[in-house]
């Protein structure tokens, strides 16, 4: 699924860059979010993922795009001709894991 969901689901470059030398697909993000026991970026990714239909998961891609109070900020696009076509904005609660979409 690593394979799959790499494809699916974008990743900043500093989270690609801060991977752990451990063989597994634990980012800094994922250290981080475990140590404060709170749902990590790249999980977020995951539960706004789920929120898509079958169609959308396949052309579609969810990135990451600020954390503000207790909130992540998500977006889903479209790569059209090198240009983002932003579809949907979500927040995720890193704290309650609410999932809810704002655009």
């Amino acid at each position: 699924m690593s394979l799959l969901a790499g494809s699916l689901f974008g990743c900043s470059n500093d989270e690609l860059s801060n991977k752990e030398n451990t063989g597994s697909d634990v980012t800094l993000s994922d250290k981080i979010a475990e140590e404060k026991g709170v749902l990590s970026k790249d999980d977020a990714e995951v539960l706004v993922y789920n929120q898509l239909s079958s169609k959308e998961k396949k052309k579609l891609t969810i990135d990451y795009m600020k954390e503000e109070g207790t909130k992540y900020f998500l977006r889903v696009y479209e790569n059209v001709d090198g240009t983002i076509k932003v579809k949907k904005e979500y927040t995720v609660d890193f704290n309650t894991e609410e999932v809810k979409q704002i655009q």
